[in-house]
Order: structure tokens, then C-alpha cells, then sequence
């Protein structure tokens, strides 16, 4: 073989490659040609009783709804079968974001401390968890840890915006997403003016993607991010924009949902708009996550004493 036919089977070898990696990566991405919207059901309330709730997480072992009444301060979690309602925190230090970490930890977002706490559900033990940031020489306040997102390393992504000062100082200035990593140290990914509310965060399910909302009273953005391995984040972009964008959800198809101040927007993996889920008397919903044996009820909270969820059947078709 000459050095040229070498170099044009090199080449060649290397573009099949790169072209089966590439291919490789992409297959691994969920497609969402179908809207999920299609067939949804009826828009129902599960629980009430509550002033106005926040941070739905899905508890699979108990097969529980676990959410936050912030002006409440409670957390509560809802079984889902029988709709039995029980309290897992008082004072809960109003709570806002909750998620559960990878040992099964229930971490919350604390207005009233600025912190983060970490609570065991087998012995209902609280403890501080991230509670002080180490910054420019002195150790300062948080302003209002709001939503809490983890990797699959154990880091814990969470948003710091103003909302639960209430009038008082930011001792940091600015407001922020961080991430503490498995070692405990604390990095500022992004630093905003206190006038760019950094609000909900999430992975989507395959961890390549974080999207972060900004709370705004006309329309914000919503960033996506991409991810590597190590949790680094890259090409930050505007992916959608929503009114008031709050806490998200992602389906297992990797379909976007946004809390906003008219509904629950859904998008698709592209930023197409399939169209919203609206409650009664077009309530403002704060949050929203899935949950059921079959991960296709949306539970939905939002500025009221009711609880909502509604079925996708969509997602369970192929």
C-alpha cells in the first residue's frame, strides 16, 4: 500500500469513527416527536388544606408526593393510592425546592435560615447541609436557597435568588447558582444582579443537559446547558422563555416543563412549544414533578390551598 492510499485509509477510519461516536451520542437522546399534551386528562385536585404549595418531589419507596408549604411551613408527603396526607416537617424553616440526593436524603431549601438542610425519612433527623458561603475572605450569608438539583457524582446544583429576604440585606450582593461537590467545597457557576432571579433547576433524565429558569415578571429565560462527565457546564443558551418561570419538570421523553404564571409550559427537546396546562381559575403554579407507578401524573403546586396532578397517557406510548 502507498503512503497516500495509508493516509486516505487513515483518514477514512477516522471519519467512520467519529461518525459511529457521534451517532453513538445521539442515540442516546430521547426524541419527542409525539406531543405529550395529546389525550392529557383532567386537571384534578389530590389534596388541600395548604396556603401555598412548592417543591414536588416523587418518593418512588413510598410511593409518595412529598411538597413544601412555604408560608405554611410544612413539608408534607401525599400518598398516592389512598390521598392519606401526613406531615413529615414542622417548622420546616419554610421550605421551599426540595429533592432527594442520591442516598435517599430529603434535601431542602430553607427561606428562613438561607440554607440548605439534609433530612434522614427513616429517623426524620435534620441537619445543616450547606448553609455558609467562604467569599472574598469572609463567610457569608446565602440570600435564599430556591431549588436544588443533583448529579448523578453526588454534586448538589442549587439557585440563590433574593425572594425569601424579605426586605433584608443580601450580605453577598449578587444572586447565583452554585454547586457544592461530594468534597464540600461550594463553586459559583454563575453570578447575577440582584435584579436576575435564578429560580427552578433540573437535569433532564440522561444528566447531558441542565436547565436553569429566570424568574421575571414579563418573560424570562429559561438557560440549557450542556454537561460532561465530570458535571462541567458548556455552551450556555437561552433555550425558552416563559412568564414568572418557576420551578420544571422533564418527562421520561425529555419534554420540558416550565411552572409559569398562567400554567405549566411544555416544550419539546428543541424549544418547540407544544402548548400548556392551564388550572382552574388560571392559578400561578410554582413547581411541578412526576410521579405514579407509571412516572406519567404531573402533580402541580402552585398559589393556593390545592394540590393538582393530571395524567399524560402519551408517555406511555412508544
Amino acid at each position: 500500500m502507498s503512503i497516500i492510499s495509508s493516509v486516505k485509509w487513515i483518514t477514512l477510519s477516522l471519519l467512520t469513527f467519529s461518525f459511529s461516536v457521534l451517532h453513538a451520542q445521539q442515540s442516546t437522546q430521547p426524541t419527542t416527536h409525539q406531543n405529550p399534551l395529546n389525550n392529557i386528562g383532567e386537571v384534578k385536585v389530590v389534596a388541600s388544606g395548604f396556603i401555598s404549595t412548592e417543591g414536588p418531589v416523587w418518593h418512588k419507596k413510598s410511593n409518595s408526593l412529598i411538597f413544601s408549604d412555604i408560608p405554611g411551613d410544612t413539608i408534607y408527603a401525599l400518598e398516592a393510592d389512598t390521598a392519606t396526607l401526613s406531615v413529615l416537617r414542622n417548622p420546616s424553616n419554610n421550605a421551599n425546592g426540595l429533592v432527594l440526593d442520591n442516598q435517599g436524603f430529603l434535601l431542602a431549601a430553607e427561606q428562613k435560615t438561607r440554607a440548605i438542610s439534609r433530612m434522614d425519612l427513616a429517623t426524620s433527623e435534620v441537619v445543616p447541609f450547606i448553609s455558609r458561603l467562604e467569599f472574598d475572605g469572609a463567610t457569608k450569608k446565602f440570600n435564599s436557597p430556591n431549588d436544588i438539583a443533583v448529579f448523578h457524582d453526588g454534586s448538589v446544583f442549587f439557585t440563590d435568588p433574593p425572594f425569601g429576604l424579605r426586605g433584608k440585606t443580601s450580605d453577598l450582593g449578587f444572586n447565583g447558582i452554585y454547586v457544592r461537590y461530594p468534597s464540600g467545597q461550594i463553586n459559583l457557576i454563575k453570578r447575577m444582579p440582584l435584579d436576575k432571579k435564578p429560580n427552578g433547576i433540573i437535569f433532564n433524565q440522561q444528566q447531558n443537559t441542565l436547565y436553569v429558569a429566570i424568574s421575571d415578571d414579563k418573560s424570562g429565560p429559561i438557560f440549557a446547558y450542556d454537561v460532561d462527565l465530570k458535571g462541567m457546564l458548556l455552551n450556555e443558551r437561552e433555550f425558552v422563555y416563559a412568564q414568572n418561570a418557576d420551578g420544571m419538570a422533564v418527562d421520561k421523553k425529555g419534554n420540558l416543563y416550565v411552572a409559569s404564571r398562567t400554567g405549566v409550559e411544555v416544550f419539546s427537546t428543541t424549544g418547540k412549544k407544544w402548548g400548556k396546562i392551564v388550572l382552574p381559575n388560571a392559578l400561578r403554579t410554582t413547581n411541578c414533578t412526576f410521579g405514579g407507578k407509571e412516572m406519567n401524573t404531573l402533580y402541580i403546586t402552585n398559589r393556593s390551598g390545592e394540590l393538582y396532578a393530571v395524567q399524560l397517557p402519551a408517555l406511555l406510548e412508544q
